[in-house]
């Protein structure tokens, strides 16, 4: 009987492909899965630096800056207080300086850089020791105010005690000792003072004093921002 011929096996012990010939071994695969070695703890291909990551102190984002300076309120309040007195007096005379008291009636002129002025030194000294605080510029916006009101009554102080200065004057007779200071007019009669100073004021005199607080309250904005 004749027995089946049998190919003999390659050597190497090779599996063969259909046809005869042996199946080669698969090249071996590369750590990593790219095709090139990798660096021990970056997951980056060989060759490719790594970007550099920003770093912070304790894995934070470093602290915002601060604010601004604070204020002192009370000193901020103080120092309005003085400006609106001081505020009041530099615009009552420049009132009674610009009055004609020869006239008679008397010639008031009326200004609007006086309140502006006025609230523009209020607002200031509370932006500047005040910090950046509204309420404060609320009470300087107040102050303005009295300034340029207590300005108005005081200034008109001034003027009577001219026009009654020059009458006494022009009659003679010892009248000049019965004329009222300023002061006497404005504490001992101030409700006769307020009552011939409502009567002589009108609409642009109300909104020049208005101009006050609007100043006040603008210079501290623009002060508490910079």
């Amino acid at each position: 009987m004749s027995q089946n011929w049998q190919q003999p096996q390659q050597p190497g012990g090779y599996p063969q492909q259909p046809g005869g010939y042996p199946q080669q071994p698969a090249p071996p695969q590369q750590a990593g899965g790219y095709g090139s070695a990798q660096q021990p703890g970056y997951g980056y291909p060989q060759g490719q630096p790594q970007q550099p990551q920003p770093q912070y102190g304790g894995g934070f984002p470093p602290p915002a800056p601060p604010a601004g300076r604070p204020g002192n309120p009370l000193l901020a309040v103080g120092a309005a207080l003085v400006a609106t007195i001081v505020g009041a007096f530099l615009y009552a005379f420049l009132l009674s300086a610009m009055a004609d008291t020869d006239k008679t009636p008397p010639e008031v002129t009326q200004f609007a850089y006086a309140g502006v002025v006025v609230g523009a030194l209020i607002g200031l000294a509370v932006a500047k020791l005040g910090g950046r605080n509204t309420g404060l510029w609320v009470v300087g916006a107040v102050l303005a105010l009295a300034a340029v009101f207590l300005g108005e009554l005081y200034g008109y102080a001034m003027i009577l005690h001219d026009v009654m200065s020059n009458y006494a004057d022009k009659i003679g007779g010892g009248a000049s000792s019965q004329v009222l200071s300023s002061n006497e007019i404005f504490f001992d009669h101030f409700s006769d003072l307020w009552k011939s100073w409502k009567e002589d004021s009108d609409a642009l005199t109300y909104i020049f004093m208005a101009l006050a607080p609007v100043a006040a309250v603008s210079t501290a904005y623009r002060i508490s921002n910079r």
